[in-house]
C-alpha cells in the first residue's frame, strides 16, 4: 500500500492553537480584552489547518479552506485570528495577507477585528506597525490588509493568503479569481473563504456546492478543507436540537434566549420564516421569497366572512383624507392604483381601496384558474381601458374621480414609464410625488407594510384582486437587511403590494415632515 503524501504534524497543530490565548484578545461583547480560548471546534479545525503537512517539503497540506458557519458564532473574530497566523506565525518573508469580501466596508469587519487584537495584545503589538490601512510586520517585510470588492487594479497582487469573507453576497468570481492566481509564486497559499448560507443559484452557492462534493468525497480535491454547519432544508426549524447542530456555538456567543425569541418572530413571518433558515440554520433559499403569510389575510379584516366588503369601503371612505400609490403597467399590463386611509382615531385600522385596470382585450389571453381575470371583471373588482393597450388617459380620469372622492394628500408614481401621467396630474393640482423603487425610499414603508400586516392592522375588505397580488408577493433583501417588492422574481403580478408600499411611505412621511408649500399653494411641478 502506498504511504500517504501527507502526514499530521502534532507540535504544529498544538502551537496554532496557542497561539490564540497565548497573542490574542477577544475585541467584542462580555469576553472583550481576555485571552482569546478556542472553542471545540474551533481547535479542531486550526488543528487540521495548521498540522496537516506534505511529506515532500513540510508545507501545509491544505491550500483551501472552505468554512460554512451561521452567523453569531464567532467566525469572523476566529478568521481574523488566522489572518496572525498567515501574517507572522508562518514566518513567510513578505507575505502579503489580504481580507476581502463584496466590499472594502464588509472586507474591513475581518481586518478591523485584526487591528483591534493589534491594539490590546502587548505581544502583537511588538511586532506590528498599525495604520488606518495595513498592519505592517517590520521584521518579516509582511502586511495584512482589506481590500475593496472590485477586481479592478488588483492584478499585481501576490497573496500568501486571501481571507474572504460572505461570500454569499459577493456578485462574481472576479475578485477570488484574481487573487487565486496571484498565489502561483508563493511557497504555501492559503485561499481561506468563510461565510453564511445565502441564495441559490448564486457564484457564493457554487463554492457551496462545490464544497459539499469535496465534503463527501476528500478524493476530489484533497487539498481543500471543508467544514459546514448546517441544518437539512426540510428539517423542523423550530427545534432546538435543529438550532444546536447547526450552530457550533450555541450557548457561547450566540445565546439560546436569542435565538428563541428570533424563532417566534419568525413563525409569524414567511420573510422572517427565511431569514431565520438562513442566517441561524445556513439553509441556502430560493432567490425568489414569499413575503406574506397568508393565514394572516383575515386577521387584517374586521368582516372576514363578508366578501364583498371590498365594494363598500369607497363610500364608506368618502371625504376622508388618503394617500395613493400609482403604478403604471406598460402599454399591455396592468396598472395599481391604491387608496391608504391611516387611522382617524386609535385602534382604527389602516383602510387600502384599491383600482384595477388592464386592456379590455387582454382580458382572455390572461384569464385563468389561478388567475380569472373575466371573473374579477364581472365582479367589478377589475376595470378594462378600452383597446389592447392601457389607456392613460382612461386612468387619469379615474384616478381624478377619486381624488374628489377622498381628500387627497398625496398621490406617489413609480417614475417608470410615468411621467406624462405625473405631469398631467400634477397640472391638475394633485400632489404629485416621483416615487423611485429603490431601497433608499422602498425599505421603510416595506418594512412598516409588513409590521401592519402581521399585525391585523390592515383593511383590506378582501378584495380578491389585492389578495392575488399578496400571495404572489416576493421581496428583495440587500446585505444590510433592507427590503422591498420584487416584481422580477415574482412568479405574478404584484403591483397592487407596490402601490400600498408607495401609499403607506407618503402617509408616514406626513407625519415626520413639515408641509409642503406646494401643497399649501394647491399645485406641485413634477
Amino acid at each position: 500500500m502506498a504511504r500517504s503524501p501527507y502526514y499530521f504534524d502534532r507540535r504544529l497543530a498544538d502551537s496554532a492553537v496557542e497561539f490564540f490565548p497565548r497573542f490574542l484578545r477577544f475585541v467584542d461583547g462580555e469576553w472583550a480584552g481576555r485571552p482569546f480560548e478556542l472553542q471545540p471546534w474551533q481547535i479542531r479545525h486550526t488543528r487540521n489547518i495548521f498540522g496537516w503537512r506534505r511529506r515532500s517539503d513540510g508545507t501545509r497540506r491544505y491550500r483551501r479552506v472552505r468554512g460554512w458557519v451561521p452567523r453569531k458564532n464567532g467566525k469572523s473574530e476566529w478568521f481574523a485570528g488566522l489572518g496572525h497566523l498567515f501574517t507572522i506565525g508562518d514566518g513567510e518573508p513578505g507575505a502579503q495577507v489580504f481580507t476581502y469580501a463584496v466590499d472594502k466596508s464588509q472586507a474591513s469587519v475581518l481586518f478591523d477585528k485584526a487591528a483591534r487584537m493589534v491594539a490590546l495584545s502587548e505581544g502583537l503589538s511588538r511586532n506590528y506597525e498599525v495604520t488606518k490601512t495595513a498592519l505592517f510586520c517590520p521584521a518579516l517585510m509582511s502586511s495584512m490588509r482589506p481590500l475593496s470588492g472590485e477586481a479592478t487594479g488588483k492584478h499585481g497582487l501576490s497573496p500568501h493568503a486571501a481571507l474572504g469573507d460572505e461570500a454569499h453576497e459577493w456578485p462574481d468570481a472576479k475578485l477570488h479569481t484574481f487573487l487565486v492566481q496571484g498565489m502561483g509564486a508563493r511557497r504555501q497559499p492559503m485561499d481561506a473563504i468563510i461565510s453564511t448560507a445565502g441564495e441559490i443559484k448564486t457564484y457564493g452557492h457554487e463554492l457551496y456546492e462545490e464544497s459539499k462534493r469535496v465534503l463527501e468525497d476528500q478524493s476530489l480535491d484533497p487539498e481543500t478543507y471543508v467544514f459546514i454547519y448546517e441544518a437539512a432544508p426540510d428539517c423542523d426549524w423550530t427545534s432546538p436540537r435543529v438550532w444546536a447542530r447547526a450552530n457550533p456555538n450555541l450557548g457561547i456567543s450566540l445565546k439560546r434566549e436569542s435565538l428563541e425569541a428570533e424563532c417566534r418572530r419568525a413563525r409569524q413571518s414567511a420573510r422572517l420564516q427565511n431569514d431565520f433558515l438562513r442566517y441561524h440554520l445556513n439553509v441556502w433559499v430560493e432567490q425568489a421569497r414569499r413575503w406574506f403569510p397568508m393565514h394572516r389575510w383575515a386577521d387584517n379584516t374586521a368582516a372576514p366572512r363578508d366578501g364583498e366588503l371590498w365594494q363598500r369601503l369607497p363610500e364608506t371612505m368618502a371625504h376622508r383624507p388618503a394617500f395613493a400609490g400609482l403604478d403604471l403597467g406598460s402599454t399591455s399590463d396592468m396598472t395599481a392604483l391604491v387608496w391608504v386611509f391611516p387611522p382617524a382615531v386609535p385602534g382604527e385600522r389602516w383602510t387600502l381601496v384599491p383600482r384595477f385596470w388592464v386592456p379590455e382585450e387582454t382580458v382572455g389571453e390572461r384569464d385563468a384558474p389561478k388567475s380569472p381575470y373575466r371573473r374579477w371583471v364581472e365582479a367589478g373588482a377589475l376595470k378594462t381601458t378600452p383597446g389592447n393597450v392601457t389607456d392613460y388617459d382612461f386612468i387619469e380620469e379615474a384616478v381624478r374621480a377619486d381624488a374628489e372622492m377622498f381628500r387627497c394628500m398625496g398621490l406617489a408614481i413609480d417614475p417608470w414609464n410615468a411621467t406624462q401621467v405625473a405631469v398631467h396630474l400634477g397640472e391638475d393640482g394633485l400632489p404629485v410625488t416621483l416615487y423611485r423603487q429603490g431601497f433608499r425610499t422602498m425599505a421603510a414603508p416595506s418594512k412598516e407594510t409588513e409590521r401592519l400586516y402581521l399585525g391585523g392592522a390592515l383593511e383590506h375588505g378582501s378584495h380578491p384582486v389585492l389578495e392575488w397580488m399578496w400571495r404572489n408577493a416576493t421581496y428583495r433583501q440587500d446585505p444590510a437587511g433592507n427590503i422591498k417588492p420584487d416584481k422580477e422574481r415574482a412568479a405574478e403580478k404584484i403591483d397592487g403590494v407596490v402601490a400600498t408600499v408607495m401609499g403607506i411611505g407618503l402617509a408616514n412621511a406626513e407625519k415626520t415632515e413639515p408641509p409642503s408649500v406646494y401643497r399649501e399653494r394647491g399645485v406641485i411641478v413634477v
